[in-house]
């Protein structure tokens, strides 16, 4: 099989990272889901090389910035968790991150 350099610059290479963002964004979405303990949490992001860039009582963002993915995390009174969001980004600076108020 022979592949254009068009193909391999972008396409399959491209592809590739598309399925690893996504399958972190999995992983990272089932851990919330089944671990209702934030410190826990907080060490599992941290060992997939996420970087805190607000770590707060009410609210938690996560970034992951060499696949391009954030966690946001709003927190109940109690330490549970009143909602998430695990999303991709191609470049956080060009984009505002508003939470709800």
């Amino acid at each position: 099989m022979f592949y254009t350099r068009g193909a391999i610059g972008g396409g399959m290479l491209g592809d590739i990272e598309t399925l690893q963002r996504r399958a972190v964004m999995v992983e990272v979405e089932e851990i919330i889901q089944s671990t209702p303990n934030y410190a826990d949490v907080r060490e599992a992001l941290r060992s997939r090389n996420f970087i805190p860039e607000q770590d707060d009582a009410d609210v938690a963002v996560w970034v992951q910035p060499d696949l391009g993915i954030f966690v946001l995390l709003q927190m109940n009174l109690g330490g549970g968790y009143a909602g998430y969001r695990v999303a991709a980004y191609d470049n956080l600076e060009d984009h505002e991150v508003r939470l709800p108020e």
